[in-house]
């Protein structure tokens, strides 16, 4: 439900942005388009270092510890609030005396939008870690709809570049208010207990993690803060043109892995089989969904430059790079869920190590690459650190990517191929419009029939529950069947008392008490723990059938 609810949310947003942001930038120009996507790659980078890992470390620590979520919230809101206000502040003041007039106008802004954005983002590691994924959607649904509005309407009455960037901190703003107010009125009200002793005890442990999101987001802005540097608000337009609709796709990924993640960090803890089972299928749907939009986008990217951006605003060269990013999707999707285990396994250390080295190699050919080719250039740097990402993360996570089936990996590879050819034809014929009705039914129906994928195993993907409740703790020293008290929002304590029993269990216990056993001990073997009830739960395999045993 979580997966099928955020898949939804984030293919009506991205339909949403792309009819807007081919609006904005057809009304603002390659240059003043290119000039306001620069101030947000800066502030962007900014706002990670601000964060310092504090929402990915706590982010973690909930989904172990759901019970701690009004303490951890509280802390990380304290630590990635202030320090983003105050690195944030310096940048602003910093941009006034390095850029031109507009340039420091515009990174203003968008340092006061990324302070909105922290807030809110840190209070988004509540719902990941309950599993409550539906106000995510509505907070950036109500958040996307009102920018757009107040956007538009600026600029209708005249305002430029500054009345979008105003637009786009209130949407960031209203996306803060509406987390808050979904927090406090279904979950808890954050607290701050902590001291400034242990808070920055805190941020010390969450470096490692940090520096993981730190060298993301570097590799995600580094090439438009590059092409700045080396080349001009032109070349930083156009390749944010193409930049821009490659970066709707690859938020998919974001919609399984947060659907995931805290179910994935428990099962790693506590249940390796199930684990192996959710990272199989995460990796499925990547290539799945990566393969076809990589191949389908790249066919027709002339099409899809000029159906969002028109053919009169110069953004026409957009479509040479838009193939280069769209190549990475599969890519990304399959780092994304390839680097799952290292996350999982806290070991930031090896991922931190791969990251740096692909930021550097993407620095090294943006810089060789650039002045020659300019955004297409900087796409190139981009692809090889997509690249390398992936290979070194599947190198230390091979244990698990060696569970992933190469038939189904062919059987994908081959019904892209084939959906490609099928497509290619229908666009010669009838354009793009008919090439993207026949290339995804032509692809549904091979994946199908190639056994890519089966019905089972969407229906799994689409349709896991999250938990009806904050996992409940075990007693320490009590038996396996004592379950603790447990909180609910809003409800108070209620005490959760053990399943009953079945039929069968009954009629077992009585055999076995008529034979000579006590009936206290085989009802503690024949009623699961409250640990063992969450891995239940939690397991995709419990899911599906299970296959019946190995006689090897």
């Amino acid at each position: 439900m979580n997966t099928a609810l955020m898949v939804g949310k984030q293919v009506l947003t991205a339909l949403i942005s792309l009819a807007f942001v081919g609006y904005l930038a057809r009304k603002l120009g390659v240059s003043v388009w290119g000039e306001l996507q620069a101030s947000l790659a800066v502030t962007g980078m900014i706002a990670v270092v601000a964060g310092i890992g504090v929402r990915g470390y706590l982010a973690r620590e909930v989904a172990v510890r759901p019970d701690l979520g009004a303490e951890h919230v509280g802390s990380a809101l304290a630590i990635r609030g202030g320090m983003g206000a105050l690195l944030l502040a310096v940048t602003a003041i910093v941009a006034c005396f390095m850029t031109s007039s507009l340039g420091a106008v515009l990174i203003a802004i968008a340092a006061a939008s990324q302070v909105a954005t922290l807030l809110y983002t840190t209070i988004y590691l509540a719902f990941e870690a309950h599993e409550r994924l539906k106000f995510i959607a509505y907070s950036e649904l109500a958040a996307r709809l009102f920018v757009i509005a107040l956007a538009m309407g600026l600029l209708a009455l005249g305002g430029g570049v500054i009345a979008a960037a105003v637009a786009l901190a209130f949407g960031n703003v209203l996306q803060c208010v509406l987390s808050w107010y979904f927090l406090r009125a279904h979950f808890y009200r954050p607290v701050l207990r902590l001291g400034v002793k242990e808070l920055l005890r805190i941020a010390r442990l969450a470096v490692p993690i940090g520096l993981v999101g730190a060298l993301l987001m570097a590799l995600q802005q580094a090439d438009r803060v590059l092409l700045n540097a080396l080349a001009n608000e032109r070349e930083v337009g156009l390749y944010s043109a193409a930049w821009v609709l490659s970066e709707q796709f690859r938020l998919l990924p974001d919609v399984f892995l947060g659907a995931a993640f805290a179910a994935a960090v428990r099962l790693h803890t506590n249940d390796q089989r199930g684990f192996g089972e959710l990272y199989k299928n995460c990796m499925v749907a990547a290539l799945l969904l990566g393969l076809p939009l990589a191949a389908g986008t790249t066919l027709l990217a002339p099409d899809v430059i000029d159906l969002v951006y028109g053919s009169r605003a110069g953004y026409a060269p957009a479509a040479g790079v838009l193939p280069l990013l769209m190549m990475q999707v599969p890519l990304a999707f399959a780092f994304q869920v390839a680097s799952l285990p290292l996350l999982a396994a806290r070991r930031e250390g090896m991922l931190v190590k791969i990251l740096f080295g692909a930021l550097v190699v993407n620095v090294v050919v943006d810089v060789a690459l650039i002045p020659i080719w300019g955004a297409k250039g900087s796409a190139y740097g981009a692809m090889s650190a997509t690249t390398l990402t992936l290979a070194g993360c599947v190198w230390q996570s091979w244990r698990w990517v060696r569970l992933v089936p190469v038939r189904q990996i062919l059987a994908m590879v081959l019904a892209t191929a084939l959906m490609t050819v099928a497509a290619y034809g229908a666009r010669m014929i009838g354009g793009m419009w008919i090439a993207i009705a026949v290339g995804t039914a032509s692809y549904a129906g091979l994946a199908l029939a190639l056994r890519a994928v089966s019905l089972d195993d969407l229906r799994l993907l689409l349709r896991r529950q999250p938990p009806a409740s904050l996992p409940p703790q075990p007693v320490q020293g009590g038996s396996p069947a004592s379950v603790p008290p447990r909180s609910l929002a809003g409800r108070g304590t209620e005490s959760v008392p053990p399943p009953p029993l079945t039929p069968e269990e009954i009629s077992k216990l009585s055999s076995r008490s008529s034979s000579g056993g006590g009936p206290t001990q085989e009802t503690r073997r024949a009623r699961p723990s409250a640990e063992n009830m969450e891995r239940e739960t939690l397991s995709p395999s419990s899911v599906r059938p299970r296959p019946a045993a190995s006689t090897t």
